[in-house]
């Protein structure tokens, strides 16, 4: 099968909704990481508030790879989902979701070219959730520390 529009479409949505998801990722990690190396605030809330903001940049990041699945489904010749009668947002973030996780369990699964995007956040949200893993690991080291002196 050659190359088509609809492909060149779908790699380069691809393409920009993960750069935005790891810009997303880079600068929460960064500005939470800042707040949680302040010696002023206490160490739990610091945590909290790192776990918290983590969550919150991973949701936000199921979010991008949804809104481009949705737009991406509305181009003819993109592909669909299966088991749904029409699609909204909340079904293709809902797909999203399950494949940003890794779970992948879903009624609805992707047909067509846009297999390509969600093959591809799968891979994101599994390196994603990794950093927010190793991030979350080494200020509960620093914290431990701190419990120490």
């Amino acid at each position: 099968m050659p190359f088509t529009r609809e492909h060149f479409i779908v790699a380069a949505a691809t393409a920009f909704t993960v750069l935005l998801a790891v810009l997303l990722h880079y600068e929460a990690s960064l500005l939470l990481t800042r707040f949680a190396g302040s010696t002023r605030v206490p160490p739990r809330p610091r945590m909290l508030a790192l776990v918290c903001g983590l969550l919150a940049a991973h949701v936000a990041e199921i979010w991008l790879f949804g809104v481009a699945a949705w737009l991406l489904l509305g181009v003819a010749g993109a592909g669909s989902l299966t088991g749904a009668a029409q699609v909204g947002l909340f079904d293709a973030i809902y797909v999203s979701a399950a494949t940003y996780t890794t779970l992948g369990a879903s009624e609805l699964a992707p047909l067509g070219h846009v297999r390509f995007l969600f093959g591809t956040e799968s891979l994101v949200g599994l390196l994603l959730v990794a950093w927010s893993a190793s991030l979350t690991f080494v200020e509960m080291q620093r914290h431990w520390e701190e419990d120490r002196k």
